[in-house]
């Protein structure tokens, strides 16, 4: 199946990403959202936003940034507390909005760490 997905036909693209998510196999995952973008992006992120495993979830969030769905992308990363991946999102993003916001939350961590 894996050499036929070089087809970028969405059918197999989601087998195949449906079997990495079963294996917990998050590098092949994403390696195949890189490589074959043809299938429901945003139906698997919604499916792997709440995974067990954080690097299952850090998926998640890196599919809705590529989607440009910035906001879902930084509340997982936020939520993970992996908050380099939510600057780089903002970063990405160009929205003054969602930098203050994350640039706030920052500043209140920091300030309740001190």
């Amino acid at each position: 199946m894996v050499v036929v997905q070089s087809n970028n036909v969405s059918a197999v693209n989601e087998a195949l990403n449906e079997i990495h998510v079963e294996e917990e196999d998050y590098d092949r995952l994403r390696e195949s959202i890189d490589l074959h973008h043809n299938f429901d992006q945003i139906g698997l992120a919604q499916k792997i936003e709440k995974h067990e495993l954080l690097e299952m979830r850090r998926v998640a969030a890196y599919i809705y940034k590529k989607e440009g769905k910035w906001k879902q992308s930084i509340v997982l990363s936020k939520k993970d507390k992996i908050y380099k991946d939510a600057m780089e999102t903002v970063s990405q993003s160009g929205d003054r909005e969602l930098l203050r916001s994350c640039l706030f939350t920052s500043l209140n961590r920091y300030r309740s760490h001190s």
